[in-house]
């Protein structure tokens, strides 16, 4: 037996998806937005530390840029440096004048503890140096200046690189600037090596997140800070846009950075031209605490399934209870019990179902009643047509006395006249509300033809013609031709005195019929063809009443769809046709069903 599903269990389950549902989304939807503003939040707090480090770095690398410029141009210093460098034979006053005056700017330079050594040379065999340890270093001669590397290595007024220094093992940051004399001509170049500590120091104390890493950018290399160390970055370093998240108003370049198949997140600011400083960020620096997000999440999916349990509860009275008495209540009506229950009408929807249940039982009491009645009606009714059926016969008989009296008194016209009018009332008597076939149409045509050439004589004439005598076979509601064959001649004709109605039936598809009424007469014009079909306004007068133009095009079209129908071409003064299009059917097609 197949377990049935009541109300209340379809209640409970629908609450408690709904509750399980409402709690995932909340617990995805607040995950995402704490992780959210959490990322935002951690990449707007890298920023802001990246950007105090850059300015102090920026501060000192200007400081040092200025240093290196004191010796390149536009300075006392520069000054006798040029010339002690075009000097074929420099004396030994001039070189010392010239090291003083470079050891002066040299100490005076606000950075000078982060430059490791000054160096001016011809490139050639003169050179002055100002060392800030010389003691860690190899002395500088003619035989190694070689060692220096030359400026389009470096390229000028660039910070591109990190290099060995050629006279220690320390790693510095070169500078190079060529050292331009008279007239702006280049005489030879000033060396600048910049010990890494001018970076280094700034981050001393500077907290770098676990599974996090500080990166140094200097023209196209990448450098990894790592305490006091600045080391290359292995080749595999690729950087990508991020597009993640739009966060335009933290004004920071944002990447990701791939070195060795790791790919992070990475907070960019650069220092100056050709220098940037980038942190990377691990993904468990915007995660929430698992602790505390699965004990939100805990209560929240507890208080909403309670609140789930509590709209179930509630539904259970208002719904459960009143649908029980309801049921019962069909229960009796199905019984046979139909007095009116008004403890199921309550001030709700469901009491509308049971004010409506109610009605139905006084509307079935009310329908057994009528049934009672029309059965009573219905006797009554075949009663009365068995006694009218002797009306029609004694017409019948009457009709054919007056056909015989005429052919013995010699009466022809009046004979022919008495038997068309027979077989037509005959036809209309049987086959009323019964499909008949062309052939028999248009034996009764012919038969009303005749009745109404006697009247008017040898003013009206007509002619049919059958495209095939398959045709003829064609089903059509009964009277179709006739009130058209009516309205020809009495609107048509009779007021012209004279005329003509030609008949015709052809195939217009292999599953269409086409039959044309036209006569000769006045014609008709588009107006009064609007009227006719909308307002039945022929055929109420004539032979048989209440059958006009109109009552037969929405007959074709009840009985075929409203494809079918009359249709009405007309000239005045010239002609009327009538064009009748029809379903091909045969009485193997009366079988199915269609209505006539």
């Amino acid at each position: 037996m197949r377990k049935r599903s009541t109300i209340k269990s379809s209640i409970m389950m629908i609450m408690t998806i709904f509750a399980l549902l409402i709690a995932t989304l909340l617990s995805v939807f607040s995950y995402e937005l704490i992780s959210f503003f959490q990322r935002k939040t951690t990449i707007q707090a890298t920023k802001f530390n990246l950007q105090l480090i850059a300015n102090i770095v920026d501060q000192d690398l200007t400081n040092l840029l200025a240093l290196a410029m004191l010796c390149s141009t536009n300075s006392p210093t520069n000054t006798m440096l040029a010339e002690y460098l075009v000097s074929e034979e420099p004396n030994p006053r001039q070189s010392i004048d010239v090291f003083n005056s470079m050891q002066e700017g040299f100490r005076s330079s606000l950075s000078y503890k982060y430059a490791r050594r000054l160096i001016a040379t011809n490139n050639d065999s003169l050179f002055v140096q100002v060392d800030n340890s010389g003691s860690l270093s190899i002395p500088l001669s003619v035989y190694n200046l070689h060692k220096l590397p030359a400026l389009s290595e470096l390229g000028a007024e660039q910070w591109s690189m990190i290099t060995q220094d050629p006279f220690s093992s320390s790693s510095v940051i070169p500078l190079a600037m060529p050292v331009y004399g008279e007239g702006a001509s280049t005489v030879g170049t000033v060396y600048l090596f910049v010990s890494t500590s001018v970076i280094t120091d700034k981050l001393k104390g500077y907290d770098i997140p676990r599974h996090s890493s500080l990166l140094l950018t200097l023209g196209s290399n990448h450098y990894r800070i790592s305490g006091d160390r600045i080391a290359p970055e292995p080749v595999s370093y690729e950087e990508q846009p991020y597009t993640n998240d739009n966060f335009a108003d933290l004004e920071a370049a944002l990447s990701y950075v791939g070195t060795g198949g790791d790919r992070r997140l990475a907070v960019s600011y650069p220092v100056r031209s050709g220098v940037m400083l980038t942190q990377t960020l691990s993904g468990n620096q915007f995660a929430p605490q698992a602790k505390i997000w699965l004990l939100l999440m805990a209560g929240v999916c507890l208080l909403v399934i309670a609140l789930s349990g509590g709209i179930t509860l509630y539904l259970t009275r208002t719904i459960s209870l009143p649908v029980e008495k309801l049921r019962k209540r069909m229960d009796k009506i199905a019984q046979g019990q139909f007095h009116m229950d008004k403890n199921i009408e309550w001030n709700s929807e469901l009491g509308d179902v049971g004010r409506g249940i109610n009605r139905l039982s006084q509307d079935i009491l009310a329908l057994m009643e009528s049934r009672v009645a029309q059965e009573k009606q219905k006797q009554e009714l075949e009663y009365r047509v068995l006694q009218s059926q002797i009306n029609p016969h004694f017409l019948y008989n009457t009709l054919n006395s007056i056909r015989w009296m005429a052919t013995i008194q010699n009466a022809t016209g009046i004979a022919e006249m008495t038997t068309s009018l027979s077989r037509l009332l005959r036809s209309i008597a049987k086959n009323m509300g019964k499909p008949v076939t062309l052939k028999q149409e248009l034996s009764l045509l012919e038969d009303y033809f005749l009745i109404q050439k006697y009247r008017y004589g040898s003013t009206i004439s007509m002619d049919s013609e059958v495209e095939s005598d398959e045709l003829l076979q064609a089903l059509l509601p009964p009277l179709t031709l006739q009130p058209l064959m009516e309205n020809a001649i009495f609107h048509g004709i009779e007021p012209k005195s004279k005329g003509h109605v030609h008949i015709s039936v052809a195939r217009k598809s292999v599953f269409e019929l086409c039959i044309v009424i036209e006569d000769n007469g006045i014609g008709m014009e588009a107006g009064q063809i609007a009227h006719v079909l909308a307002e039945d306004g022929a055929g109420d007068n004539g032979m048989i009443s209440h059958i006009g133009l109109r009552s037969v095009n929405e007959r074709l079209r009840l009985a075929f769809g409203k494809r079918y129908g009359i249709t009405i071409e007309s000239e005045m003064g010239m002609y009327t046709r009538i064009i009748i299009l029809l379903p091909f059917y045969t009485k193997e097609a009366q079988a199915s069903g269609i209505r006539m």
